[in-house]
């Protein structure tokens, strides 16, 4: 792995722990761990609806974290 592609590893990493609880949960759930919107909603005991709000909650807290340069952002927010 090149330092670019560790340091861009690294800087992911950093985003998605940074996000909020929920929207963590289903990001890792659905983009990490590869479950359907369905198993995520029954995972976590919400519905559908919910599954896809906080996933598109987490996609922009973490395109937003991502633009900056990544060095020492607290956690990311919605709003922020």
């Amino acid at each position: 792995m090149s330092d670019i592609d560790a340091r861009l590893v690294a800087r992911m990493g950093a985003a998605v722990a940074a996000l909020p609880e929920p929207e963590q949960a289903v990001f890792v759930l659905h983009a990490i761990d590869e479950y359907d919107y369905a198993t995520v909603a029954a995972r976590l005991g919400v519905d559908l609806a919910e599954v896809e709000r906080l996933l598109a909650s987490a996609l922009v807290l973490l395109a937003r974290h991502l633009a900056g340069d990544g060095a020492d952002e607290g956690p990311v927010r919605n709003g922020a």
